[in-house]
């Protein structure tokens, strides 16, 4: 991901440690997909539940759904911070100014 926009100059890492943020949307996900998928599972086997396929089917789920869901994420929450913190008028100006550079 770059640092920048490049059309509008605005910096994506408004902060240090701006990203822990994201981090959170991603974990909520994964929590919420592992739920769906024990749930689903269970709903369709019980009451003979194959205990091994189920746990191997969280284990993948808790793993892929992370690691596709993160860009993802980070948008997510890229787009509810500027919702709820919009840009302030130096942030603003300094966009400009990277960009003006940028693109000469």
């Amino acid at each position: 991901m770059r640092d920048h926009c490049p059309k509008c100059g605005h910096k994506f890492e408004r902060e240090p440690g701006y990203w822990v943020g994201a981090v959170i949307f991603n974990t909520a996900l994964a929590i919420a997909a592992i739920f769906a998928t024990m749930a689903i599972f269970l709903a369709a086997s019980w009451p003979d539940v194959p205990w091994t396929a189920l746990t191997v089917a969280t284990v993948a789920v808790s793993v892929i759904v992370p690691s596709i869901g993160y860009p993802y994420a980070r948008t997510l929450w890229m787009a509810y911070d500027l919702y709820v913190h919009p840009l302030e008028e130096r942030e603003i100006e300094a966009g400009r100014a990277r960009a003006a550079s940028v693109n000469g």
